[in-house]
């Protein structure tokens, strides 16, 4: 059970299992606190989202070499190193293995390895890795360059 309760200075969403306060949450542009709390009571888009976070932790280490969060990009830049391509095209050819398995899917109605919802989650997180990797190499690059 999902219950929201407002203060003066936060909001605080509480599940059985979950409490955050979503004031102190660093928010894109354009997204309200009261956008985040629908977030949390929407059951299925919560769960996907915890889904994805899930996997994109337990991966992550692996991808990184053992950097954690300094870099989660940083596995497409080495690729791209490797191979003469930009990191952009090395983070396409990563995400396309994900995507022809959900066209597999979608054509067969089925999949070999493991199940649709992990594959649409990878989707989702390589969604999430390719913006990290727009913004570390603007970040890179500085303002006005």
């Amino acid at each position: 059970m999902l219950e929201v309760r407002a203060y003066r200075t936060s909001m605080t969403v509480e599940r059985s299992d979950l409490t955050v306060d979503v004031s102190s949450l660093d928010l894109p542009e354009g997204v309200t606190r009261e956008q985040v709390v629908r977030m949390f009571k929407n059951r299925h888009f919560f769960r996907s989202v915890v889904a994805c976070w899930a996997i994109y932790d337990a991966k992550g280490e692996d991808y990184t070499r053992g950097l954690g969060d300094l870099d989660r990009s940083d596995n497409f830049k080495k690729a791209a190193e490797n191979n003469g391509i930009t990191p952009y095209q090395a983070w396409g050819v990563y995400f396309y293995k994900h995507v022809s398995a959900v066209w597999r899917f979608l054509k067969d109605g089925k999949l070999a390895s493991e199940p649709i919802e992990q594959r649409l989650y990878d989707v989702i997180n390589y969604a999430i890795l390719l913006l990290l990797l727009i913004e570390t190499e603007a970040e890179q690059k500085g303002p006005g360059l």
